[in-house]
């Protein structure tokens, strides 16, 4: 057999065979039989949350969301690991060491290829049932892909994406075929192809938000075609998941001794995903800049401890997810309004930004404090407006450092950032390969095809 392949995907089978917790068919069989065979087999791996919510946690450290400068007293609680993630080191891993994020999204990955290999063919469940569980198993799997592709892969750029190779893609759950990086244009492609496969036969909402929806889907669409500059496809999709009325929650209700909604509550929260670790960041002062005065996402969400922190810190894990200080980095209702403006601000729609920002906004503020945005105060500069709305909106989550790698492609609305620690610093430009985080070189070790990001 070949070695290099089981280190891929030792943890990820193990996987599907260890969660007795919640399933009947763990028992061993003859060796050529498989353990999957019921249409509910196939639902019990969907309905186990430790299968697909956890995912990763550099992208909430390498953006310009973070401080500058990170004091040793507030690195301390990271990890070793973390800090050279935060100084975009040409490694982030040493000797064994594991890159959890990487293994998280390829377990996913390999669940849900079993999921598509055995469901349709599986026993006592209706088409309908089958196809439900093959559509909530392909959204899964495309935020996988895109997760993974824009962290280990360059940034998608139109102009050049003939010539851009991808990340490794895995279609079957054969542990043994070739990991060659796919062709990004055609990771994307699968992506795309996923989620169109599986809207209709998904509901409009989910039953519980670790579940896949049609509007979590519309989201997802929306957010792959903003990253792939095709814009009117990204707005489709966001009018698309607009039409089924978003839930935005009005802050000023949870200023009042009202408790925020748990993660598993929260009908902001579309798709549920929560970061593979601690990480409660010290914030760049920039940032916090950016929100005006009773802004209740300041006082929400950010906490001020000087005596750690040296500033703000990111608090809203502690609000809601449950999951101690995991940060949320899946799909939401603010993200479907903040993309469709986008859109609207690069065809220079100053009405329909303004109307956007201001649906978001008002629920934001108290009463007292909201003074609605003008068309005349935001039309210098409309994409901006957005990207600072964006900023204040998605701290703490993944969001920011996908947006600084689009905008790469922006000219000016991507500005050089540096980070420094324990007297060493660094800087991350327009054109720096640092843009792309490296490959483990333990997998790298099993599996040279791959090959390692230019670093």
């Amino acid at each position: 057999m070949k070695k290099q392949k089981i280190l891929l995907y030792s943890l990820l089978a193990s996987t599907i065979l260890c969660s007795a917790s919640c399933r009947k068919y763990v028992e061993v069989e003859q060796n050529d039989k498989r353990t999957l065979k019921t249409t509910d087999d196939y639902l019990y791996l969907l309905n186990n949350k430790g299968n697909f919510e956890t995912s990763y946690l550099f992208p909430l450290v390498t953006s310009d969301n973070i401080a500058s400068e990170v004091p040793a007293s507030a690195a301390s609680i990271w990890g070793g690991n973390t800090q050279l993630a935060y100084l975009w080191s040409a490694n982030f891993f040493t000797g064994e060491q594991e890159d959890s994020g990487w293994n998280n999204m390829y377990k996913q990955i390999y669940i849900t290829n079993e999921i598509l290999e055995g469901v349709m063919g599986s026993e006592k469940g209706t088409q309908s049932q089958k196809l439900a569980v093959a559509a909530e198993a392909r959204v899964h799997r495309a935020f996988a892909y895109f997760s993974l592709a824009n962290q280990y892969a360059p940034i998608y750029d139109p102009i050049n994406i003939a010539n851009q190779q991808g990340i490794p893609m895995l279609l079957t759950p054969d542990l043994f075929q070739s990991l060659n990086r796919a062709p990004l244009s055609r990771v994307y492609e699968q992506i795309i192809l996923d989620l169109k496969t599986a809207i209709d036969n998904l509901p409009n909402y989910p039953t519980f938000n670790y579940h896949p929806s049609k509007i979590a889907a519309y989201a997802l669409l929306s957010r792959v075609y903003l990253t792939m500059r095709n814009f009117e496809e990204s707005a489709k999709y966001a009018d698309l998941a607009l039409a089924l009325e978003p839930t935005i929650l009005n802050l000023e209700d949870y200023t009042k001794n009202v408790s925020f909604p748990r993660m598993i509550d929260d009908k902001e929260v579309l798709l549920s995903k929560i970061s593979a670790g601690f990480m409660l960041g010290p914030l760049n002062p920039e940032l916090v800049s950016l929100y005006n005065d009773g802004d209740l996402r300041l006082k929400l969400f950010i906490g001020n401890d000087p005596a750690t922190y040296k500033g703000y810190k990111y608090m809203k894990p502690g609000f809601n997810s449950g999951y101690a200080n995991n940060s949320y980095v899946g799909l939401s209702s603010p993200e479907i309004l903040l993309n469709r403006a986008e859109v609207y601000a690069r065809q220079n729609n100053v009405a329909k930004v303004v109307e956007l920002l201001n649906l978001l906004r008002k629920k934001r503020f108290t009463v007292e404090k909201y003074v609605a945005l003008t068309a005349s105060g935001i039309s210098k500069d409309l994409l901006q407006s957005v990207i600072d709305e964006r900023r204040r909106e998605f701290v703490g989550t993944d969001l920011r450092w996908y947006d600084m790698r689009r905008l790469t492609l922006d000219g000016n609305y991507f500005k050089p950032v540096t980070h420094t620690y324990s007297g060493q610093t660094s800087t991350l430009t327009a054109s720096s390969p640092r843009l792309i985080y490296p490959v483990n070189e333990r997998v790298l070790s099993y599996n040279p095809e791959i090959g390692q990001n230019p670093r």
